[in-house]
């Protein structure tokens, strides 16, 4: 903890020497030349501890600038003026910490960096064991695609926005990536679909049968 103005005062009265000639009481010019260096020195002793906080660029606000010119922050993905003081900061020490391969989880840690919380779907080709009665019957083409899927309340967002552009640039060249909204509303509603239907052909007309056997 860096000494204060107070602390310089006290220490610098306890460096005069002694004698009559720096009694303070005495001589009130000692006091005063005390209490002028005190304030840079604890200005001083302030700045070299800020500078300390420079070195992390968790902490950096001075030197932030350089962290990211060095790292090519903000990104062509980031809307300029957009960040905080502190998502500056996390987006550097996310760029600084970046590892993997185009894996799901690199693509998935990209979402929560912008605090959106996705999930991947993969698709393949169909064919005969693996698929299921009811499955899409995919072509060959769509192992190289995929979806992320996001919360519909964030469409339209900046978030969003800057999911969907990293998604693109960091997605393999011959991969076709695509941020979709609101899937978990669109499952919601085939699963009432698909019920509907079920008891309109299959539960009803049992139970008017049954009723019809009275």
């Amino acid at each position: 903890m860096a000494m204060t103005e107070a602390d310089y005062v006290d220490k610098l009265r306890q460096m005069l020497p002694p004698g009559p000639a720096f009694d303070l009481e005495l001589e009130p010019d000692w006091v005063q030349l005390v209490a002028a260096l005190a304030p840079e020195l604890a200005r001083i002793e302030a700045g070299g501890e800020a500078l300390l906080l420079e070195l992390n660029p968790a902490t950096a606000t001075a030197l932030l600038p350089d962290w990211e010119g060095y790292l090519g922050l903000p990104d062509v993905c980031t809307v300029p003026g957009s960040q905080s003081l502190e998502e500056r900061r996390q987006a550097v020490v996310d760029k600084l910490t970046a590892t993997g391969a185009p894996q799901l989880s690199y693509y998935l840690k990209l979402a929560r960096q912008v605090g959106i919380t996705t999930t991947i779907e993969e698709f393949r080709p169909a064919r005969v064991g693996p698929t299921n009665a009811g499955d899409f019957l995919y072509g060959d083409g769509w192992p190289w695609g995929w979806i992320a899927a996001a919360p519909l309340e964030v469409y339209g967002t900046p978030a969003a926005a800057a999911l969907d552009c990293r998604l693109q640039r960091d997605a393999p060249q011959y991969t076709d990536v695509v941020l979709a909204y609101g899937r978990a509303q669109v499952d919601d509603i085939v699963l009432k679909v698909d019920q509907l239907f079920t008891a309109l052909h299959y539960t009803l007309p049992a139970a008017i049968a049954g009723i019809e056997d009275l």
